[in-house]
């Protein structure tokens, strides 16, 4: 008995650190929604991503919960913003994207001044 469950230990551990290995670097995901004025969900929406240098820029389109989600990211650091035409949400800046881990955002989108 105690050498089947050193066994099974020792396979969990294993395949614990396959999976480790299968992810160099470490890659993480920001989701989030973006919200009206009204506090109610808005889809269509672009969002905006890119790290806080100004690079590695990506668009994503909210679904209909307005929702949205960047994935396989590098950990560091990102800014993110959503913008429809006539309404826009303020930068959030300094969002960590931590290996294994989504980041939550939410946006309230306002007119543009």
């Amino acid at each position: 008995m105690r050498f089947s469950l050193l066994v099974v230990g020792l396979l969990f551990a294993a395949a614990a650190s396959v999976s480790a290995a299968a992810r160099p670097g470490g890659m993480g995901t920001i989701g989030g929604q973006v919200l009206n004025a009204g506090g109610k969900p808005v889809s269509g929406v672009h969002v905006t991503l890119q790290t806080t240098d100004g690079g590695h820029l990506q668009i994503a389109d909210t679904n209909d919960q307005g929702r949205f989600w960047f994935a396989q990211l590098p950990e560091g650091q990102y800014s993110v913003r959503a913008s429809d035409g006539s309404r826009v949400s303020e930068w959030r800046e300094g969002v960590w994207v931590e290996p294994g881990k989504q980041t939550n955002v939410v946006l309230h989108l306002h007119p543009k001044k």
